[in-house]
């Protein structure tokens, strides 16, 4: 997955339960979608090392109820945020109100950056 300023993030959301190892991941539950600002997108730049994590609190995403049972839920009080892994590797949880927490799988992903060197000439 590469990442790029001002561009959407958008990421599948399973609820964790019991059955999340036998889910179809082309049906997930919600959809997050994350704006990644240059502030968001510094904190993406990290690799942290093989026995830590780090979590980057989301104030700013957009939730899709893709199964309908969860359509109340993007009104309702929720929070996200993102899991940075070693590797590096994403993931995004979000916790509602009710205290059910969703989980994307993670993803392998490598910041792309636009230094400016093809205009110079």
């Amino acid at each position: 997955m590469e990442l790029e300023q001002d561009s959407n993030l958008t990421l599948p959301l399973f609820l964790f339960d019991d059955t999340l190892s036998e889910r179809d991941l082309e049906v997930p539950d919600l959809q997050i979608t994350i704006t990644l600002d240059d502030d968001l997108l510094t904190q993406l730049c990290q690799n942290p090392s093989a026995d830590s994590s780090i979590g980057i609190t989301l104030a700013d995403y957009q939730l899709e109820a893709i199964n309908e049972k969860y359509s109340t839920l993007a009104e309702a009080e929720h929070y996200a945020q993102l899991t940075l892994s070693h590797g590096p590797l994403l993931s995004a949880m979000l916790n509602a109100q009710d205290e059910a927490t969703f989980v994307s799988p993670q993803m392998d992903m490598m910041p792309t950056f636009d230094l400016g060197d093809e205009d110079e000439q």
